[in-house]
């Protein structure tokens, strides 16, 4: 394959010693002094082409010649060669992988099918953190993709998860998915897939992404400076995209790990008259099909002692498919499913004559049941001006989806029709224009209820569990402008938000409640040297009141008391060391207004109802990010993030204080070394001081302070005990000719650290026997160890 790319450009001017292309009419005598090469370049392990190696003869001389023209592969990774009768040497070589040396021992006049298997090289990239956005103009982000989204230490090789592990990011507990960007509730945060919005990124209990780990491509996490094609959530988003499908041959990923298996399966189709016009070329079309199921239910039903029940399952299709020459289809279809409960309930009843009849039900409804499903249509066609045809693009986008939860009987379904038209347009080589229109039209159904009037008992549930309709339209406008070393992206976007349905209040009544939220946002970036980069962002961001931990159909709770606000300016710079590292730190401030958060002092109030929990606050959240990485392509990888931080709250009850979701310092440490091509390892260390809490003071009659009074005087007057985790990986690559097998273990806080969930302030450290660890009286907390044990083929 190398070899025929190599010599075709100097075919009838080689001299007759000399290796030669095949011409497409060969003199027939040179069959009599010359054999003829059919060379193929291949991956090992992944039988994918090698595009663009070139072939080098060798001589005595160490060094290689240089290769006759033309050296390259095509995109098949073929070539093919004439070579003069005897032996001849050669190298292979190919960014990104190791070079091959070969001898070829060739007869006048006989035919040889050479396939080459080239490995890969060790400095491969792991990671990357770069600027990205459309054209890569003034937004800064990290981005995750390739190896690095599924190697990071405790993240059980789940690509979201590793966003844990950058800074701005607080985890609420080690072995919880929820995590708190820049001091706001985790329902303040945003997850996307291709566009769609995603309720959840994660199974319940400690389980893997929701998305198939090798189904995603990259991930992009903005903690600030979101760019105004997304919206809607007042604090970072994380947006997730997925790989389409390989177009040259059928590939195929099975992995088996201690809680659930998963596969994926890659398709390219194509039509007959295709393949007859365009035999060398990739397929029109190919399909992606993912998918994972846990058979954790199964080993804990196999436990007599466990009364626990756990199941979840997850699903992804991708199909493309092009539509000319500048368009193309894309359909995505996913979901998942969660449930949580006990095997068995007894129950409890009271038969005709009054007498108590006691049962047990085998199949008792879960805890928690979670359920979510999207269909997701694209069309992506290529546009632009007289100046730059072809170089813009617009996105006609139709999602379909249904969100399912459950609490024990209670239920409620949320369908979703979200039409979406996304256009990006080039004015000049240093002007585009971008804008858009999406919308949102949810119906919220409560199972098993009648017309108007729901089947609650409560007014407060039905401010929650209410049959309405909620519709969201969005608009939005930027600018991406480079001049020189200066870059700018100004844009604005504006979203409309209209709720109508039953009254939660009245339910033989309806209403109506409305909301605007405009959001103005400018990001900059200026290269002051050649390694030096400045950049600023400024921005408004709203978002619906949703409660403070993202639930799947519990939105837009209380939108007639507004929507939840963030103003946030950030400052940072950027400076690359020597190609070796680089460092990034950001500055950050930001006024929090009306959020939606937990109110803890009432849940020791039994007179307290359901919608006193909920309350609105404002606050300030301010910090300083830092983080220092390896540049890619060196064999150790990793960075150390470092984020200092604060987060207050103006409390109805108790005023300014620090918000519950604070922590004051956050250190990350993901090292990562590529041993050999057989062996990886990697660790992970993770510190964060402890989230504040109220304590409960003693009086002066030895009676204790109430709650309710110890919220109002001193609210959150202590923090819990510092936690420090360390995570582990290791990983075995088995490399065979056309299959790989990886072989991993992933040790999520591999040490069996302590974790303090919470402190007991109604016993007073005096007491005899109580426990005390810094300061902390009595901690409720655990000793957990995650394990990932998996067994993965590649093919």
């Amino acid at each position: 394959m190398i070899l025929g790319s190599l010599l075709l450009g100097g075919l009838l001017l080689a001299p007759p010693s000399s290796p030669i292309a095949r011409p497409e009419q060969p003199d027939p005598a040179l069959a009599a002094t010359h054999g003829f090469a059919q060379i193929r370049v291949r991956v090992r392990g992944r039988r994918d082409p090698v595009v663009h190696a070139k072939l080098l003869a060798l001589s005595e001389d160490p060094e290689p010649l240089e290769p006759i023209e033309p050296a390259e592969t095509d995109e098949q990774g073929r070539t093919s060669v004439w070579l003069p009768a005897g032996e001849h040497r050669f190298v292979v070589v190919a960014n990104g992988f190791e070079r091959l040396e070969l001898t070829i021992t060739i007869a006048a006049g006989e035919d040889q099918a050479i396939e080459l298997r080239l490995d890969e090289s060790l400095d491969a990239s792991r990671y990357r953190t770069v600027v990205t956005s459309e054209r890569s103009v003034a937004v800064s982000s990290t981005r995750l993709r390739d190896e690095e989204i599924r190697a990071v230490p405790g993240s059980g090789g789940d690509p979201f998860a590793v966003v844990r592990s950058l800074p701005g990011v607080s985890q609420v507990a080690g072995f919880l998915p929820y995590v708190v960007v820049r001091g706001a509730a985790p329902g303040n945060t945003g997850y996307y897939l291709d566009g769609v919005r995603v309720p959840l990124l994660f199974h319940v209990a400690a389980g893997p992404s929701v998305i198939h780990p090798y189904f995603i491509d990259e991930v992009d996490f903005f903690p600030s400076g979101v760019p105004v094609r997304l919206g809607r959530f007042a604090s970072g988003v994380i947006e997730g995209r997925t790989r389409p499908a390989g177009r040259d041959r059928i590939r195929g990923e099975v992995d088996l790990r201690l809680t659930d298996t998963g596969l994926l399966l890659e398709v390219p189709f194509q039509r007959q008259r295709w393949r007859e016009q365009n035999p060398d070329k990739p397929a029109r079309g190919s399909i992606a099909i993912a998918g994972r199921y846990s058979y954790t239910g199964l080993i804990l039903s196999a436990i007599p002692a466990l009364d626990v029940k756990l199941r979840y399952w997850d699903y992804q299709v991708r199909l493309d498919h092009d539509l000319g020459k500048r368009a193309r289809y894309t359909a995505l279809v996913f979901g998942s499913y969660d449930e949580l409960g006990q095997k068995q309930a007894q129950t409890a009843s009271l038969d005709d004559d009054g007498n108590l009849v006691t049962g047990i039900d085998k199949d008792p409804d879960p805890f928690i049941r979670l359920e979510f499903h999207r269909i997701n249509q694209v069309v992506r066609q290529r546009i632009g001006t007289r100046a730059k045809p072809g170089a813009g693009s617009i996105e006609y986008r139709l999602a379909l989806g249904l969100d399912r939860s459950g609490l024990t009987s209670v239920r409620i379904d949320d369908w979703r029709v979200s039409p979406r038209i996304d256009a990006r347009l080039p004015i000049s080589d240093s002007l585009e224009i971008g804008f858009g229109l999406d919308q949102d039209l949810q119906i919220f159904r409560v199972p098993g209820s009648r017309g108007p009037s729901l089947d609650v008992s409560t007014e407060e549930l039905a401010l929650f569990l209410s049959e309405r309709v909620l519709s969201v339209t969005g608009l939005y406008l930027d600018f991406a402008w480079r001049k020189g070393w200066f870059e700018a992206r100004p844009g604005v976007r504006a979203d409309l938000w209209v709720q109508t349905g039953p009254s939660p209040y009245l339910p033989q009544a309806r209403a109506l409640s409305a909301a605007v939220g405009i959001d103005p946002r400018i990001a900059l970036r200026e290269r002051v040297a050649e390694r030096w980069t400045l950049r600023q962002s400024l921005g408004v961001y709203h978002q619906a009141p949703d409660p403070p931990l993202p639930i799947p159909g519990i939105e837009a709770i209380g939108l007639e008391q507004g929507l939840q606000r963030n103003l946030q300016a950030t400052v940072g710079w950027e400076w690359r060391i020597a190609d070796i590292a680089s460092v990034t730190q950001d500055a950050y401030l930001g006024r929090l207004s009306n959020l939606q958060d937990y109110e803890l002092s009432n849940f020791s109030d039994s007179s307290a109802e359901i919608d006193d929990y909920l309350i609105r606050v404002s606050g300030w959240t301010y910090g300083l990010e830092t983080m220092l990485r390896l540049q890619p392509g060196q064999r150790a990888w990793g960075w150390l993030a470092y984020t200092l931080a604060r987060s207050t709250r103006n409390y109805p009850i108790g005023g300014a204080a620090p918000s519950a979701w604070d922590q004051r310092h956050i250190l990350n440490l993901v090292l990562g070394w590529n041993v050999s091509r057989k062996w990886r390892i990697g660790g992970r260390l993770h510190v964060n001081t402890g989230r504040p809490y109220t304590t409960q003071r003693r009086l002066a009659d030895g009676s204790l302070e109430r709650f309710i009074d110890a919220t109002r005087d001193h609210r959150n007057d202590a923090r819990l005990p510092l936690f420090l985790q360390f995570d582990a990986r290791i990983e075995r690559i088995f490399t065979l000719p056309d299959f790989r097998l990886h072989l991993s273990l992933d040790l999520t806080n591999a040490t069996l650290s302590r974790e303090v969930l919470r402190c007991d302030s109604a016993i007073t450290n005096e007491d005899p026997g109580v426990p005390v660890v810094d300061g902390c009286v009595n901690p409720q907390a655990i000793r957990y160890i995650l394990p990932s044990l998996g067994l993965r083929a590649v093919f």
